[in-house]
């Protein structure tokens, strides 16, 4: 008997097979290619939230070219410090900074005796200070020794140190469940002693 020779083509179970391996391979391309834009998103959102806090934070610190900042300070206003807001005497006269005040939620706004200027005008960030996360003035001694805001009249001149934490969240609607981005620094005001 003689047996017939198989033709060239493929069986309808190996072509199953390879269709099955190609679904696979794509769907674990696709996953990974998914994460991969994901992650992208988060390390630049939270690239564009630590510049806008460097930004809020140095102008703070270092004031702008305008004005001078928490560094140049002589010592605190005796007006009431609180965790939220703060008062300083300088070269030129006074500066007040407030986080989250009441008129700009979400924001650090600081004045020098010439109107609010908000230091995110394009608002990219959304300070935070409730209890989870609280942004905030921390006001210490020359002993490093922290005193409780508000301050009272006889701790204001003691202050040689002032610490601030900013804590903040991307206004971005797809980034609203990420977790917040901290930024911490400290200033030594003018002709005091440090710790």
């Amino acid at each position: 008997m003689k047996t017939k020779k198989r033709k060239g083509g493929f069986t309808l179970v190996e072509l199953l097979v390879a269709m099955v391996i190609l679904v696979i391979a794509f769907g674990l391309v696709t996953y990974l290619y998914t994460r991969a834009a994901k992650i992208r998103k988060i390390v630049v959102v939270n690239n564009e939230i630590q510049q806008v806090l460097s930004q809020v934070m140095d102008t703070l610190t270092y004031g702008d070219k305008a004005h001078w900042g928490i560094i140049h300070a002589t010592g605190l206003n005796n007006s009431t410090q609180l965790e939220t807001a703060i008062c300083l005497t300088g070269p030129t006269g006074t500066l007040t900074a407030f986080i989250n005040l009441s008129t700009y939620p979400g924001f650090v706004t600081v004045n020098w005796g010439s109107g609010d200027i908000v230091l995110d005008p394009a608002g990219k960030v959304e300070i935070l200070t409730d209890a989870t996360y609280p942004s905030r003035f921390e006001y210490y001694d020359s002993k490093g020794q922290r005193l409780n805001a508000p301050l009272s009249s006889s701790d204001i001149p003691k202050v040689s140190f002032i610490k601030i934490v900013l804590w903040a969240r991307s206004r971005d609607p797809v980034m609203k469940f990420a977790n917040p981005v901290p930024l911490v620094t400290g200033v030594k005001l003018r002709n005091k002693s440090s710790f």
